[in-house]
């Protein structure tokens, strides 16, 4: 279960604002209005925001019973992004958090990004790692986390993106299968997910440990 609070102009964009954060539809939410926003006098000063908040029902947004605490795990991910930074002697101007799809990214801006990032992604990927294995430790606090440096991820998905749709052409074209390097699970899943709306094609992993790779091949292919 997952629980959020949000303000708006209006009760109609805080809730619409809240369905996008939790990424799920309005019949899967209860909704209480606990502000409908009012104007202040002709208009002009005084404006207060609707406030409203929205409680996923049951069985929904989480695993156990316990209701997410979104505010607190951001504030959980910032302190132990920094934390770990801090440790690791690397300096940083900011820390900062959003919430969309249920999701929160952590944004980092350092001039040592390459260091952070590491080769290929791989310190990224491990201090992504230890971040959702300490928001883990508490139900209310466990929200998938993804840790972001200079829009590394997004240039990173674009990349992915690129070969994915090229490897998946060559596959119709072929009828043959066709098998990416080994990748990490983060790389893995943006290319699943990018190719898992595609007819033609079924997407699978194969291998073990750090030899696991994408595959792709004709739908319906044994």
């Amino acid at each position: 279960m997952a629980e959020i609070e949000i303000e708006a102009k209006t009760v109609e964009d805080a809730i619409q604002d809240g369905l996008t954060k939790l990424g799920i539809s309005r019949e899967k939410v209860d909704i209480k209005i606990l502000n409908d926003g009012s104007a202040g006098l002709f208009g002009l000063k005084g404006n207060k925001p609707a406030r409203v908040r929205l409680v996923t029902k049951t069985g929904i947004g989480g695993t156990d019973d316990a209701v997410l605490d979104y505010p607190l795990a951001e504030k959980t991910a910032i302190a132990v992004v920094s934390q770990i930074l801090t440790l690791m002697e690397v300096s940083f101007s900011d820390v900062a958090v959003s919430l969309m799809a249920g999701r929160i990214t952590v944004a980092i801006k350092s001039d040592e990004s390459a260091l952070l990032i590491g080769k290929t992604g791989q310190t990224i990927d491990a201090l992504e790692h230890i971040v959702n294995l300490m928001l883990s430790k508490d139900p209310t606090t466990r929200v998938k986390v993804t840790i972001d440096i200079d829009r590394f991820r997004g240039r990173q998905e674009e990349k992915l993106h690129t070969i994915a749709a090229a490897a998946a052409a060559e596959v119709k074209r072929s009828g043959t299968i066709y098998r990416f390097d080994p990748m990490s699970s983060v790389e893995r899943r943006i290319i699943h997910v990018y190719l898992q709306a595609d007819t033609e094609i079924e997407t699978a992993s194969e291998g073990d440990g750090s030899f696991r790779r994408v595959v792709i091949k004709p739908k319906n292919t044994p």
